[in-house]
């Protein structure tokens, strides 16, 4: 027999499951009292440990009223305080700056890769920022 082999049979093992179902010994006297004894213990502390559980639950609720922190306060020291929120602060700012107004030598890098023309600087008045009134306006002036 190979280790690959596997015996369905497990018949071995079902003789000492029978045997040990079978040969069941009954609970003595003392041992039924002894538990007897326990359970009616354990009943007779479970109303204060129901106060007690309730205290705790209490006390539990008050602290999470207050010490709780709100969802700005949260997300604020999830990004890294207040001196994160100035480095986003900065970075949006130069953002809409450098893209609101580009340095000259922006453009001319932008020209030289090939990414824009060299009249781009020039032609942006050309763009139309709200295309959708065209068509509106174009269809109210024949009435």
């Amino acid at each position: 027999m190979t280790m690959t082999d596997h015996a369905d049979d497990l018949t071995d093992l079902d003789v000492f499951f029978d045997a040990a179902r079978r040969d069941v010994p009954p609970l003595s006297e003392a041992a039924l009292e002894r538990m007897t004894a326990q359970a009616l213990s354990v009943q007779a502390g479970l109303p204060a440990l129901a106060g007690q559980a309730e205290a705790e639950q209490t006390a539990r609720a008050r602290l999470r009223r207050i010490a709780r922190p709100g969802f700005l306060s949260q997300l604020m020291t999830t990004i890294g305080g207040w001196p994160a929120m100035a480095g986003l602060a900065t970075a949006g700012v130069a953002g809409l700056w450098i893209g609101a107004m580009p340095p000259a030598a922006l453009v001319n890098l932008a020209v030289s890769v090939g990414a824009v023309t060299e009249t781009a600087e020039y032609d942006l008045y050309l763009v139309d920022p709200l295309p959708g009134y065209a068509l509106s306006l174009d269809l109210t002036e024949g009435q």
